[in-house]
């Protein structure tokens, strides 16, 4: 993997860590959509990731979490916005189901307790020599269960903490694990990317495009989309270059 790969690597996953706050605090605003109505023609429709197909599944499990109390009468819309908690849901499944499988390949395990004894030497001085061995072995496997640096594979499992622990591996920080292979690495990748963009997506903080299912007015070339991250939609033609926003679309 080259330098430039690993930074991108390595920047989508801060992404995700970074932004995590946002989309909670995101959850109960206003929604947004991208891509934006205005009024000249209707988007490509675009093949979804996998990875976002499977937030239908995450979607219906939330819907349940989010029901009202049962001893509580009618029903209410969830005060929640499920476009942010599809996101959510999703990077989240992702990241901790790929920190499980890549630490089950590369993490070497603890070394295990002393095995109970059946007896113990009967010399003093053996037996004192073997009660100090079998301590320094529980201490140590003790110390190597409970390094930090290890992914658990139980307790807190989120988003941010899985990201770090990937972000770790892809700089090659030291630690109870051998190095990624190429394969490893290519999988963080795509995985790190996806995360990133749909986290982009949810925030508005991206930059989008979409083409258009119509052609341009002046020389019927394509016409693409242009927004995200705060700025304001704009059209724009590929071949000759014409542009229109809101308040212009009027021409189109």
């Amino acid at each position: 993997m080259t330098t430039t790969d690993a930074l991108t690597t390595d920047r989508h996953l801060f992404t995700v860590v970074y932004h995590w706050r946002d989309l909670t605090d995101a959850l109960a605003t206003r929604p947004t959509t991208w891509p934006p109505t205005m009024g000249i023609g209707t988007v490509s429709a675009r093949e979804a990731d996998e990875e976002e197909r499977e937030a239908a599944g995450y979607r219906a499990q939330a819907l349940r979490l989010l029901e009202r109390h049962p001893n509580q009468p009618g029903w209410t819309a969830a005060p929640l916005r499920l476009d942010v908690l599809d996101t959510m849901l999703t990077v989240e499944a992702g990241l901790i189901e790929l920190a499980d499988q890549t630490a089950a390949a590369v993490q070497h395990a603890p070394i295990t307790p002393a095995p109970p004894r059946r007896a113990w030497p009967t010399d003093p001085r053996a037996r004192r020599t073997a009660e100090a061995d079998d301590a320094r072995r529980n201490q140590l496997a003790l110390r190597q269960s409970k390094d930090p640096r290890r992914w658990q594979y139980t307790g807190q499992r989120t988003a941010p903490l899985a990201a770090l622990w990937l972000l770790a591996r892809t700089q090659d920080v030291r630690g109870p694990w051998r190095p990624l292979t190429d394969e490893e690495q290519h999988r963080i990748d795509v995985v790190a990317t996806v995360s990133a963009r749909l986290v982009e997506r949810a925030l508005d903080i991206g930059d989008n495009r979409a083409r258009l299912d119509i052609q341009c007015p002046i020389c019927d070339g394509p016409l693409d989309l242009h927004g995200g991250a705060g700025a304001a939609p704009t059209v724009r033609c590929t071949a000759c270059g014409r542009t229109w926003t809101q308040t212009t679309e009027t021409r189109l």
